[in-house]
């Protein structure tokens, strides 16, 4: 009996040995799995606008840098339409929690939108879980050949729309905050001007260089190429001061419109309930890629200023812009003019 303990005693310990080893291994891919963890294969970052505009190319970039920081691909998928609902609801009803979906959105459908469209097909706060910050970007007020050379200013401008009350156009999607600072331009300033309704910032700048529309709303990061070209004429921009990357370009604050200051946030959302985990690992990664040098250079050229905060800090900020944008819609009965707008 002694002799059989010594003979099969190394044979027991290795298949023990590799039983455990097995089960190790198996366990901690579960929790990559589980958790999110460096080893996914591919992630998707969704994008609810057209290929080309501003959002887009950001989300772009920061593929890019998250393939070599989160996952060995990461993937921009454009799902176009409704104000990037289509999107948006794609990630609500796809019940993915392991980090490898998510979509990159400017601010306004997520505190603007739930308070002017009723048939939004999801809730914001309820629904989607804030990751982290991408970049933020202010707004321009914009011409382009469509409106005369000698219209230099904001206040030539104004008075061009008043002598010219059919051409009083401005391209912007309905619903969006480029909707929303013309409103509230049109308003402070007592003139009316009517917005023609685009799907996404590429398509509207190129019927604005086409001389199809004489203005646009524009944030800040599209416009710059364009006006640097003398494609357009930035006339403000709506930060509460001027942008380090147009300096010669007054605010809108400095015209006169103190109500008119828009620079908002783009960021990184994931669907409710994915585990914290997941949700920090990707915040380090994001703000990894805009603190680094190359990020800031790349964010720079696009026109985006970085922003590196925590998945809590972004939580709160989502819910405060939230209920800001609630009072500046009431102040400015932005809803009815988006159902009008609507045919509703």
């Amino acid at each position: 009996m002694a002799i059989s303990v010594l003979q099969d005693g190394p044979a027991h310990a290795r298949r023990r040995f590799l039983a455990a080893s097995a089960a190790s291994l198996c366990c901690a891919a579960a929790g990559r799995r589980a958790f999110g963890a460096s080893t996914l294969t591919q992630a998707t970052i969704l994008v609810g606008s057209p290929p080309g505009g501003a959002t887009d190319k950001l989300a772009r970039m920061f593929a890019d840098g998250l393939g070599r920081r989160y996952a060995d691909r990461v993937i921009v998928e454009n799902k176009a339409g409704a104000g990037g609902a289509i999107a948006y609801a794609h990630v609500k009803h796809s019940g993915v929690k392991d980090g490898s979906l998510m979509f990159l959105s400017p601010a306004y459908p997520i505190v603007i939108s739930p308070h002017v469209v009723s048939t939004l097909p999801y809730d914001p706060l309820r629904d989607f879980a804030p990751v982290g910050i991408a970049g933020r970007s202010m707004m321009t007020i914009a011409v382009g050949p469509a409106v005369p050379a000698e219209v230099r200013t904001l206040e030539d401008y104004v008075r061009w729309c008043r002598e010219h009350p059919g051409q009083a156009l401005y391209a912007a999607q309905t619903g969006s905050s480029q909707h929303l600072v013309g409103t509230s331009f049109s308003q402070a300033a007592n003139v009316k001007l009517d917005n023609v309704s685009y799907k996404g910032d590429a398509p509207a700048l190129q019927d604005l260089l086409g001389g199809h529309v004489p203005a646009i709303i524009l944030p800040i990061a599209s416009a710059i190429p364009q006006h640097q070209s003398g494609g357009i004429r930035v006339l403000a921009v709506t930060g509460a001061k001027r942008s380090r990357f147009l300096p010669d370009i007054p605010t809108t604050g400095e015209l006169g419109y103190k109500d008119i200051v828009f620079q908002d946030w783009l960021g990184v959302f994931m669907v409710a309930r994915t585990p914290q985990a997941v949700l920090e690992r990707m915040n380090r990664a994001m703000n990894e890629v805009s603190g680094s040098e190359q990020g800031q250079q790349a964010l720079a050229n696009l026109g985006f200023e970085p922003v590196q905060v925590t998945t809590e800090v972004f939580a709160g900020m989502v819910k405060a812009d939230y209920e800001r944008y609630r009072g500046i819609i009431e102040r400015t009965r932005f809803r009815e003019v988006f159902e009008k707008s609507v045919g509703r």
